[in-house]
């Protein structure tokens, strides 16, 4: 009978797929991993990210179908829907999704260059006898984007409300500007005394730092460079947001985030496919890393107060 039982073991371990094996605690392997590609008008999108698809599966170690979307908008559905599993989107996508069913997380992010993956919403204001802060702008005109720009309105607005200041009450006026270059112009010309941009803060603060509305500003030649400062800066932001599928197996999410953060090295071709904008390569990142967006959820789209967007 002893020997019976053991001839049972090897037979049922032998009979049992190790894709069974591995689903105990209810993460089954998938057969096959769904990449979703934002592609708008791209009509050469799949030959594109031909490489980047071959590579997933070369790390995943499964087939990879590809999944071509035409927007943000559709990705966003499409991953909270269950309609695929991976995805690339901005930090803002990814907070849209995770408000949508909490069903994602980040694998990665990119970079621009070998700086941190990341990027700052600031608040520039113009260099006085003494220095800028934000209690001196009380009462002030701030420059600010439309309602729906990310860095130019919406991530600065809920990241000052989480630091116990709510816009529309603490400025006289909010006043819309085209962008945030126009902003650094109104400061200049004395139509704003602050306004709302975006900014790197790597590298050389004398050119603007690398990339961002200062720098923006500084390439373009525009006098009075010299005069600005930031007042207020949030959170570091990534870039983008690598998202995954939450109920995808950990041992494949940790694989494929692995994998990733390899690429740069071991395939720049198919990094480059998926990441063209920000070849500095990939870093890892987590939920709360992008909480500076998250929190855009958190206020009204619109509030009261006696400030009023002009």
């Amino acid at each position: 009978m002893k020997k019976l039982f053991l001839l049972l073991v090897l037979v049922v371990g032998f009979v049992f797929p190790q894709s069974v094996i591995a689903a105990q605690g209810g993460q089954v392997q998938p057969d096959r991993l769904r990449l979703g590609v934002v592609v708008a008008a791209d009509d050469t999108a799949r030959d594109r990210v031909e490489p980047f698809r071959q590579a997933l599966e070369d790390i995943a170690d499964l087939p990879v179908d590809l999944f071509l979307m035409q927007t943000m908008a559709d990705g966003i559905e499409a991953l909270a829907s269950g309609k695929i599993d991976y995805i690339r989107l901005s930090p803002s996508g990814y907070a849209a999704t995770f408000q949508l069913c909490e069903c994602v997380e980040p694998l990665v992010t990119a970079g621009p260059d070998d700086f941190p993956a990341r990027f700052y919403a600031i608040m520039i204001g113009r260099r006085g006898e003494t220095p800028a802060n934000l209690e001196n702008l009380r009462h002030q005109r701030l420059a600010v984007g439309g309602k729906h720009a990310v860095a130019g309105y919406r991530v600065p607005v809920a990241n000052l409300a989480a630091d116990g200041i709510d816009v529309r009450e603490y400025f006289d006026a909010l006043v819309e500007v085209r962008n945030p270059v126009e902003g650094i112009r109104a400061i200049l010309d004395g139509r704003v005394q602050a306004s709302l941009g975006w900014s790197s803060l790597a590298g050389e603060a004398k050119n603007g730092f690398t990339s961002g509305t200062l720098n923006d500003y500084y390439l373009s030649g525009g006098s009075g460079f010299e005069d600005l400062e930031i007042i207020w800066r949030s959170p570091p932001i990534p870039y983008s947001a690598h998202t995954i599928r939450s109920d995808l197996p950990d041992v494949l999410k940790r694989t494929v985030r692995a994998g990733l953060m390899d690429l740069r090295r071991e395939q720049p071709a198919a990094y480059l496919a998926i990441e063209p904008d920000l070849p500095g390569g990939f870093e890892p990142v987590g939920h709360a890393d992008y909480r500076p967006v998250l929190r855009t959820y958190e206020i009204p789209s619109s509030g009261g107060g006696t400030a009023g967007v002009q």
